[in-house]
Order: structure tokens, then sequence, then C-alpha cells
């Protein structure tokens, strides 16, 4: 089998982090092109009136325990990054962007920035670029490059377009996936997303 998966995600959403593991296993059992869709999270909460489940007292210490759940299912380390959930990820996700024709070292750069998000000490701050530089002394990364892509015009358009694609399509949050037209929220819904890939091969 085989198809195209759309994953809509943003680095300051921990289920994309454990969504992020979970879609290569799927890419695994189903050899599914996995197309990696950076989104502003933020502004998909204004537009669509959404609120993330921090803001909630009841959600929010229901999403740390699951949080810690679904990691340990999908052999993550987790803890919270004490920024979540007001911190501003648009110079990654811009850089993230300016990789979309180099797949494999985009995905790359994306397990980096999730790890550091949400797994690595000190916990990342991808609004601040001496936070950013840490990360890439350690991961082996050229921080000119990330900074270069942070700051290009297109790579910004790039996600403005992912974001208002995201939200013409009928997404609320992230994660959220695409098999064709059919949308799937969370990275429970995989195993739904990979059945729909079936039926269309």
């Amino acid at each position: 089998m085989s198809g195209k998966l759309e994953f809509f995600f943003d680095y300051i959403s921990p289920f994309s982090y454990v969504a992020n593991a979970a879609v290569k296993q799927v890419k695994a059992k189903t050899g599914a092109e996995i197309v990696f869709r950076p989104i502003f999270l933020g502004a998909i909460m204004r537009e669509t009136g959404n609120r993330p489940p921090g803001m909630v007292p009841a959600k929010g210490a229901y999403m740390v325990k699951d949080l810690a759940r679904c990691s340990a299912h999908h052999d993550l380390p987790f803890r919270m990054n004490p920024l979540f959930p007001m911190v501003d990820t648009r110079k990654l996700l811009k850089a993230t962007c300016g990789m979309a024709t180099d797949p494999i070292r985009q995905q790359a750069f994306i397990d980096t920035c999730f790890h550091h998000m949400w797994a690595a000490e000190p916990a990342l701050n991808p609004a601040d670029y001496v936070s950013i530089e840490a990360m890439c002394k350690e991961a082996g990364i050229s921080f000119d490059e990330i900074t270069t892509l942070a700051e290009e015009p297109k790579n910004g358009d790039a996600l403005k377009a992912n974001t208002a694609d995201a939200i013409s399509r009928g997404a609320f949050g992230a994660p959220t996936f695409f098999a064709g037209d059919e949308m799937f929220f969370g990275h429970d819904r995989l195993d739904y997303a990979a059945q729909a890939l079936t039926s269309q091969a």
C-alpha cells in the first residue's frame, strides 16, 4: 500500500511531538509518503475559537497525565516545557518550511526541534535565538543557516499558506492529518488514517 498522508503540526503542541513518532510507524507499516506541513497553531486557535487544553484547568491536569502515557507508549522521553502554551514557535516553523525540498533533512530537523521542546534539558525556548543556537550546537546543525531560513520571507509565506490551507480544510488544532480530503485529528486517529490510505490505494 502507498499513498500520501499530510501531517499538520506546530512545535508548541505536545501531542504533535507524540504524533511525530507515530507517523513513522504508519510509514513503516503502509509505505505512505508523509508530507510535513508546519502550521502556526495560534492562528488556527484564533480563527476557529478553540482554546489550548492547558487553558482549561481540568483538561490541563488530565493532559499532563495523558501525555506521559502516550509518550511511554511510543517509547519517548517526556517532560512538560515550562513555557507551554504561551511561546512563539514561528522561527522554527519558518525554518522547517524552508527545508521542504529536502524531506530527509527536514525530518531530522523536525525530530531535533520536538526532542528539545518536549524531552531535552534545558527546555527549548523557540522564540529565543540563544536557546535555538544551543540546540543547533548540540545537534550539529548550522545555526546561521537556521537563522537565514527563519528570516527568509518566502518561508514565512509558506507557513501562512500551510496555516490557511489547514483552516480552509476544517482543521481546528494540532496534530491534524489528511488522507486525501479526509481529516483526522490527534495522533490516536492514525489507525483510521492508515485505513483511509488503504481504501484510496
